[in-house]
Formats: C-alpha cells, sequence, structure tokens
C-alpha cells in the first residue's frame, strides 16, 4: 500500500480499529484486509533468534494477536462478519486499567 494510496482515501472520516487475530495470524490478515483496501498496520519488532547453530534476524509482531485498521463504518461492518472487532478506545481503557 503507497502513501498516495492512502492520502487519496483520507476524505472519508476514518478511525483506528483493531481486528483480533489467531496465534501467528497478523500478516496473514494483515495482507487480507489490504487486498480489500482497507489502511492497516501491524508493528514489528527486530528479533534475534537461533536455529541449528546460526543466528538468524526476524520480524516479529510487537503487539500479539492484533491487527491495527484504519477504516471507515461502513468499511469496518463488512470487516465485522469475518473478524472481532474492538474500537480502539476500547483497547486504550484496558491499558490504562493496569
Amino acid at each position: 500500500m503507497t502513501s498516495q494510496y492512502i492520502i487519496d482515501h483520507l476524505d472519508k472520516p476514518h478511525t483506528w480499529y483493531v481486528v483480533l487475530t489467531g496465534p501467528h495470524g497478523e500478516l496473514t490478515i494483515k495482507q487480507k484486509l489490504e487486498q480489500q483496501g482497507l489502511i492497516t498496520y501491524v508493528p514489528l519488532n527486530s528479533v534475534r533468534r537461533h536455529w541449528a547453530g546460526r543466528i538468524k534476524e526476524i520480524h516479529i509482531p510487537a503487539v500479539a494477536r492484533c491487527v491495527f485498521v484504519y477504516a471507515t463504518n461502513n468499511d469496518i461492518q463488512k470487516v465485522q462478519r469475518e473478524y472481532t472487532v474492538l474500537p480502539f478506545q476500547t483497547i486504550k481503557a484496558l491499558y490504562q486499567k493496569q
């Protein structure tokens, strides 16, 4: 998704939502939502892992089981048919209580 695509689609009122995924499903769901024309974000962390005596740097999601989606109300209603969606304010309130 290019920055020009995002700029072209910001004329409608958008809101941040959180789409909950299964274990290790963040990048797959992100790709599916982008194919539907939605603006998504999955923050990644670089981590070094050891396999068979080798060290490799991989990128893993910083927030497990969550894909952030910037969408209109109409777009998010379509997504809710397939995935569990929470408003961003709900997640923010949960973290503030901890």
